[in-house]
């Protein structure tokens, strides 16, 4: 019984020490140079993997900037037709699950 209850606190604290990690902001650059083709929008639900930004590149169109982890892209500093450096911050985008 005294296992279960350890346990249950340590998984518990585990759970608690996540939920910071959870509503963390992050910021997302360019990996590439080029004309800005797409970008999410704010407020979009993204999941890990979801393509963030395309740019224009001498090579056609190609994924500059990929979501790390689930969230909501809550701002966004560039627009359609814009140039982009490597390097430049693009977005940013809040990790987790969107409060309303």
């Amino acid at each position: 019984m005294k296992k279960i209850k350890k346990v249950l606190v340590l998984m518990g604290l585990a759970g608690a020490m996540t939920l910071p990690v959870n509503a963390a902001e992050m910021h997302y650059t360019s990996i590439l140079s080029g004309t800005v083709a797409s970008v999410a929008a704010v407020g979009t639900e993204v999941r890990e993997g979801d393509v963030l930004l395309t740019v224009n590149t001498l090579t056609g169109p190609m994924a500059a900037a990929r979501a790390q982890a689930a969230g909501i892209v809550k701002s966004v500093s560039v627009s359609v037709g814009t140039a982009v450096n490597a390097g430049d911050t693009v977005l940013v985008l809040r990790n987790g699950i969107k409060y309303e």
